[in-house]
């Protein structure tokens, strides 16, 4: 910030006067510039300056104490007069009716009126802003090792970190890497359905599609956390209208190590503005109504004060986020503005504004980043119900406390069993279980992955392109070369034949009264993600499961569907 001199040369006559009778220095006759330059000159004298210094209250010096240890002497005026009151505007004619500086509101104005403290407007986090700011110079020239109170860490001081103290959960939550397992179904998913780009709808979707097959948390929140680090990362993107894996990104994170994958992710989501934390922390109901927020402030902050943790052993969280809102409670509102976001408490509905709300608002995006996407992410262990915290070593090395693990990777291969079952372990390649669910009908998640291989999902695969001396090459490799005889034959024979012989199946179809009614529900893309084959200028096939959502789409677009009994 500025040095005391330009400070001063900013004030009119009348303020200068007032600093000056403070420090007594003598200001009669001389010009404006004049006055700043003795009055400065007095003012970094330290032995002046330690005079002025004694003379303040334990209030007042723990009101500089702040500043002073703040980066470059200087806090957002929203912050600092939170705690320490506002200095009241006012012109020079006003002040010398008034004479603000005999009977000051607060400590802010005291320590204005002093010369001790100035505003000046600068770049911050949010742009240009308003500061409190001591000058560089005179910072220097101040004793502030002079405290007149004990500064030292105790239970009565909310900024004191107590994580030293032994903690040991009842329950115990772990981290585990089941997001690499599920950003593997994502994309295999990705790749097989025609999933829209649209945001609502991609979500609406995909939680309905994979929720039974999510083999962690069957979380929105996660599921949305998984769909924008795909986008972030570039292992998928918009192609056409539908959201679609990117071949040669998706390869490389499939085909890397399980450690990486998680590096990877992890890393991802501390730079990642697809996902905006605040958005879906439970409780709150954000509306958007033109206002935003930058989700990287919170998780900077966040990761910053990790290194303040013990690294291996359990910490409150509630401890955590009761410093940061003694340190930098602005830490995600750089302006201080607690007025201007649109955010309703979920269950009453009540906006929440006001430094007031900060514990049920910012206080707890600090939890959800936490037990949210830091727990997902295999960074940090939960104990007793998401109160206490410890990292991992997956945590640590993200906080920059250890080096990212990196063991070798072991080789194992997936089980096929004749009856057309694949087991595919969760340490089989994530590439390969990608390519598996490709080509087959998924079943149950777990550890061992269970698909099968059938008329179906060899239709599904020639749709893709892929034929069946490809799967057959490839399940030979992905099980070491165990490929059974009956599969073999059946791949042989789909090969020779292609298709099966015969097949019976079950299907709702859509009929339209003229072929024209059909060609325009097939010409809108919001209609036409619901069906499948044309079966005729009038019929076609609804995918399975989508007719209800059909019928009430068709009746968005003013179409009356009658349904057969």
């Amino acid at each position: 910030m500025r040095l005391l001199l330009p400070t001063l040369l900013d004030h009119d006559q009348g303020l200068l006067a007032i600093i000056a009778s403070r420090w007594d220095v003598d200001l009669e006759s001389l010009d404006r510039r004049q006055a700043a330059e003795a009055l400065a000159a007095t003012m970094l004298d330290p032995e002046r300056a330690a005079a002025e210094w004694a003379r303040l209250t334990d209030v007042e010096r723990g009101a500089m104490q702040t500043l002073l240890g703040a980066p470059d002497h200087k806090l957002a005026e929203a912050q600092f007069s939170r705690f320490f009151g506002d200095i009241r505007q006012m012109g020079p004619a006003r002040r010398e009716r008034e004479k603000p500086h005999l009977n000051p509101a607060n400590v802010t104005e005291t320590l204005y009126f002093r010369g001790l403290i100035a505003l000046a407007a600068d770049e911050g986090k949010a742009g240009m802003q308003s500061f409190v700011y001591v000058p560089a110079d005179l910072a220097a020239a101040l004793p502030a090792h002079e405290t007149g109170f004990d500064l030292s860490a105790d239970e009565d001081n909310p900024a004191a970190w107590r994580g030293a103290d032994s903690f040991e959960p009842n329950t115990v939550t772990p981290a585990t890497t089941a997001i690499v397992d599920d950003m593997t179904t994502l994309l295999a998913y990705l790749q097989i359905a025609q999933a829209p780009s649209d945001k609502d709808a991609l979500y609406q979707q995909v939680g309905d599609a994979l929720g039974p097959y999510w083999f962690g948390e069957a979380d929105p929140a996660r599921q949305a956390l998984l769909i924008a680090l795909a986008g972030s990362m570039g292992l998928a993107s918009v192609d056409e209208g539908l959201f679609k894996p990117v071949p040669a990104r998706a390869r490389q994170w499939l085909e890397d190590s399980r450690p990486r994958q998680v590096r990877a992710l992890a890393e991802a989501w501390r730079n990642c503005t697809l996902f905006n934390d605040l958005w879906h922390v439970p409780g709150l109901r954000p509306e958007d109504t033109g206002w935003r927020n930058d989700p990287l402030l919170a998780r900077q902050t966040v990761l910053t004060y990790l290194e303040m943790v013990p690294p291996a052993d359990w910490w409150p969280i509630a401890d955590l986020i009761a410093l940061v809102k003694a340190e930098e409670p602005d830490f995600q509102r750089p302006a201080g503005d607690y007025d201007s976001w649109y955010i309703r408490d979920a269950e009453t509905g009540d906006y929440l504004r006001g430094f007031e709300t900060w514990d049920r608002v910012d206080g707890l995006v600090l939890w959800f980043i936490l037990v949210g996407p830091m727990h997902w992410l295999g960074l940090v262990d939960l104990g007793d119900d998401g109160t206490l915290c410890r990292l991992t070593v997956y945590g640590r090395a993200l906080c920059g406390e250890t080096d990212w693990p990196d063991p070798p990777a072991e080789q194992v291969h997936a089980t096929l069993q004749p009856d057309g079952i694949i087991l595919a372990p969760r340490t089989l390649s994530r590439y390969e279980r990608f390519q598996v669910a490709r080509i087959t009908e998924w079943g149950a998640p777990g550890d061992p992955y269970e698909y099968k291989l059938s008329a179906a999902s060899l239709r599904r695969a020639s749709e893709q392109g892929i034929k069946p001396d490809t799967i057959a090459a490839f399940l030979r490799r992905v099980s070491g070369d165990t490929l059974p005889d009956s599969l073999a034959s059946a791949l042989e024979q789909w090969q020779q034949a292609g298709s099966t012989d015969a097949w019976l199946t079950q299907a709702v179809i859509l009929r339209t009264s003229t072929d024209d009614a059909l060609t325009a529900i097939l010409e809108t893309p919001e209609l036409r993600r619901y069906l499948g084959a044309v079966l005729g200028p009038t019929a076609v096939i609804v995918r399975p499961g989508q007719e209800d959502d059909l019928a009430a789409a068709l009746h968005q677009h003013g179409i009356l569907v009658d349904t057969d009994d």
